[in-house]
Formats: C-alpha cells, structure tokens, sequence
C-alpha cells in the first residue's frame, strides 16, 4: 500500500473514532430525564464539582476529539490544564442538565471562542435553534478532507524548511 493510501485509511479511522455514538454495542439513552438523575454535584468541603454517577461520563470524547470539533486552543487547555477543563465540564452539565458530550462540546466551543458562543446561547434563548456542538465538524469526508490536506501542507512545509536548511550548510 502506498503512503497516501494509508494516510488517508489513518483518516477516516480518526474520523470514525471520535463520533459520538458511533460505538459499538452502545445503549441509547434518553437524554432529559437521564441527564437529571446523573447531574454532578458541588462538593463544598473541596470547592469541586464531583462526579455522582458512573453514567456522568458517558459520551465523553478525548483531547483529539476536542481537536477535531474546536481547534487547537481547547485541545491545549484540555491537555495543560485538564482538572480545570473537567470542573467547566461538570459545572455545565449541572447547571444545563445535559449530558457530558454536550457539555464538552459546549465548553470546547467557549474555551475556542467565547463571544461567539455567548451570542450563540443568548440567540437560542431568544428562540433560534440549538446549536450541537458535541457533534460539531465531526462530518466524516469533511474530516478525511482536513485530514489529507493536513497531511500534505505539513509535508511540503517540512520539505522547504529541510531544504531551506540544507542549503545553508
């Protein structure tokens, strides 16, 4: 197999992995009521939010998962800073009684851009539809897309940059 073929393999195995739902032998859940029941709770001895329910991270999705919807800046703070990013997390599914993956999308769409997502939850408020950002830029071509194109700017950028410094020696 050549090296694009596998890139792009590499891809769409990348684009599949971090969909939400898109795991085998997964139970559906209704969201509402379920979300009610596994809120997590404000510890006040620790000043943190606590997990109260092994359910309160299902549907969570990892750092590259945050990558792949945001962009780079909440993929950072989830890796610098991850007991932070985890406190904003709970907080919001406590506050919105939503589940995790709609909390972690909402938090990486703030952490990316907080005035776009403030506007954007003051317009659902006043009546506009809802925004799912736990399922935002996860279209799978869109990602081999992103993917490939990655793939190639990174390697003539390298290859420049090779040059560039082998011809100053």
């Amino acid at each position: 197999p050549s090296p694009l073929a596998l890139t792009l393999l590499l891809c769409v195995q990348v684009a599949f992995g971090f969909i939400p739902g898109n795991k085998i032998g997964a139970r559906p859940s209704n969201n509402s009521r379920h979300a009610l029941q596994m809120a997590p709770k404000f510890n006040k001895s620790t000043q943190k939010w606590e997990i109260t329910d092994a359910t309160d991270t299902e549907g969570a999705y990892g750092p590259v998962g945050s990558l792949i919807r945001q962009g780079p800046v909440p993929f950072f703070k989830r890796v610098t800073d991850a007991d932070l990013y985890e406190q904003m997390v709970l907080k919001y599914m406590a506050n919105d009684k939503c589940g995790r993956a709609e909390a972690q999308g909402n938090m990486d769409a703030y952490l990316a851009n907080p005035s776009d997502w403030a506007y954007q939850k003051n317009a659902e408020k006043n009546g506009a539809a809802k925004y799912d950002y736990a399922n935002a830029n996860t279209d799978p071509g869109q990602l081999v897309l992103t993917g490939t194109w990655a793939v190639f700017v990174t390697s003539l950028l390298g290859r420049v940059i090779y040059i560039f410094v082998t011809e100053k020696m």
